[in-house]
């Protein structure tokens, strides 16, 4: 800024030598005054050094320095030039003000002294050139650095306070960093232990689930088979509850991230409403689907987080619904070739909502009163998740409800659309069920696989939890495939040395080499020739937080199953890659 303005000063003291001076010092009689040899060769000199110093060497105490004394330099220029008029004495009032801008008193002392010297030295001896009059007081220069004197107190005391601001300022920027660094850290250390928390409250949930899921499948008579389904039921809903209180986490601390993948929308809405018929048979509720419009549509998105809403929602139905019909709308609210917006409605016959509670319903935590708690259960987290989800891929949700006659909700969603919009062919035919008119007569259909590529499938299961390793072991038998059993990675790749195996079961936390470790260096020893065929590895894991899918994705694995995970789940994943390894 300075050096911008020493130029512009000297262009100023050159026009003033050029067409004020000549009238000033000489009368009427205009000519080249000697002052314009003045004003280029001094007003140069004036304003190349500090205009280079600021240049070169900008943010210096030398520098700030310099460009003071040739301002006030400057100032008693003009003054000269224009024959000591007043008006030009403002002029150092002006500097003074500009040089305050560095909030540096130091800077103020050379200058002053120099504009007292100034005053004081032609005030006496040449009071033309100062103050515009042949004979003047010896004391009016004294008057003048009074004034001077004065703005210098003024400008002081802005300075302090502007500096104190500016401290206090500085001060308050080091500690909100400080307390910005202490949040990530904390936050980050809070994200570790989720991970490891999920690790090891669904790694034991896992044994539970599946233990009692294969025990559902022997002889038991009704006393055993309601004990039986009573441990299902209670770990379902403690794995309901971990599940919402990570999601709640990840949320809260913005790690909330949606994956993008192709998926069929028609088969993820029929899979949706497979999940529910055994729910509706208890209270004998009617379930109608209404898809009829609704094209076949390949969307990209995340296909797992929008069944999460679906079935929170339906489940909420269900739940606050004794008797009547649940009505379940999926149609197209826009839709053009590279983006669809989606609105899924769920109306049901239940309880309803006071409309006092309606507007807190979103909330963390929230439930309608105390009573609905005691009776129904529930955290009060899933439509709080739900509506993060919707607003994370650019919808809305919403509620309309009547006590006592039932309730709507609805959001919307938007999704790119996929180039590829040939309908796929599951391997599950289950997933081909027509969802016209569905009811609460559906029956969840059997499951079948094609295992037929890999009759004698070897599988490798690596886990260090002997409860997780007789389940999936008891799955992978009950397939019709083999399976060795190892306790950690380095035993793993003992087995893989000295067998081939087509799947790999990898938990990532072991002992002695985790499943990360374990799979590069699975790869590594593929690429030196030392395993002969590359076997596909799942990763069979505790870990559910968001990231950890494409974690182990880029570590070399195939695919991932969380736990705890279901016989279907373990069994269509084997499936599928074994399929895929024989074609």
């Amino acid at each position: 800024m300075f050096a911008v303005l020493m130029v512009l000063q000297w262009a100023v003291a050159i026009a003033v030598a050029s067409w004020y001076s000549p009238s000033t010092w000489n009368g009427a009689d205009r000519s080249i005054h000697p002052h314009m040899i003045i004003a280029i060769i001094g007003g140069g000199l004036l304003a190349s050094l500090p205009v280079a110093m600021a240049l070169l060497l900008p943010g210096r105490s030398i520098t700030r320095n310099v460009i003071a004394v040739s301002q006030v330099l400057f100032s008693s220029l003009l003054i000269h030039l224009s024959g000591g008029r007043i008006e030009m004495h403002f002029h150092i009032f002006g500097s003074f003000a500009f040089l305050a801008s560095y909030r540096d008193w130091k800077v103020l002392v050379a200058p002053t002294l120099i504009v007292v010297a100034d005053h004081m030295v032609r005030g006496i001896w040449w009071p033309e050139s100062v103050f515009g009059i042949a004979t003047a007081s010896h004391w009016i220069w004294i008057e003048h650095t009074i004034w001077l004197l004065f703005e210098e107190l003024v400008l002081l005391i802005t300075i302090r306070q502007s500096v104190a601001e500016m401290r206090s300022l500085a001060v308050h920027t080091i500690q909100l960093e400080a307390a910005t660094q202490t949040a990530e850290d904390a936050n980050k250390a809070k994200s570790e232990f989720l991970a490891s928390m999920s690790h090891e409250l669904r790694t034991p949930l896992n044994g539970v689930i599946g233990m009692t899921e294969l025990l559902s499948e022997s002889e038991l008579d009704d006393r055993q088979r309601r004990f039986v389904d009573a441990c299902q039921s209670s770990g379902k809903a403690l794995l309901k509850l971990i599940s919402d209180i990570l999601d709640f986490s990840k949320i809260e601390a913005g790690h909330m991230v949606l994956e993008e993948r192709a998926f069929d929308l028609r088969l993820l809405l029929d899979d949706v409403v497979l999940c529910m018929p055994l729910q509706l048979d208890e209270k004998r509720i009617k379930l109608s689907c209404h898809f009829q419009q609704l094209p076949t549509l390949q969307i990209i998105g995340d296909s797992h987080r929008l069944r999460q809403v679906l079935l929170n929602l339906l489940g909420n139905a269900v739940k606050f619904t004794e008797h009547g019909e649940i009505r379940f709308y999926v149609h197209p609210q826009r839709l053009n070739s590279d983006e669809v917006t989606l609105l899924f409605s769920i109306e049901d016959t239940g309880i309803g909502i006071p409309p006092d509670r309606l507007g807190s319903l979103f909330q963390s935590f929230s439930q309608v009163d105390n009573s609905i708690s005691r009776k129904y259960g529930g955290t009060g987290l899933g439509l709080s998740i739900s509506k993060s989800i919707v607003e994370n891929m650019n919808g809305v949700i919403g509620v309309e409800s009547r006590e006592g006659v039932g309730s709507r909700f609805w959001f919307t969603a938007t999704f790119r659309r996929a180039h590829d919009n040939r309908e796929p062919h599951p391997k599950d035919p289950s997933k081909r069920a027509s969802t016209k008119s569905k009811t609460s007569q559906l029956d969840s259909a059997h499951i079948s696989f094609d295992v037929t590529a890999s009759p004698v499938a070897q599988i490798l299961l690596a886990d260090d939890n002997p409860s997780n390793q007789q389940l999936a072991k008891e799955i992978v038998i009950g397939c019709g495939w083999q399976c060795d059993v190892v306790d950690n990675g380095i035993d793993a790749l003992r087995a893989l040395d000295s067998k081939h195996y087509d799947v790999v079961l990898m938990d990532c936390q072991m002992p002695l080499l985790d499943g990360f470790m374990t799979t590069k260096e699975i790869h590594k020893r593929i690429a030196e020739g030392r395993i002969g065929s590359r076997p596909a590895i799942v990763a069979l894991t505790g870990n559910a937080i968001q990231g950890d899918r494409q974690r182990c994705l880029d570590a070399g694995m195939d695919d991932y199953v969380s736990k705890p995970f279901d016989l279907t789940q373990l069994r269509k994943t084997v499936s599928r890659l074994l399929v895929a390894q024989h074609c």
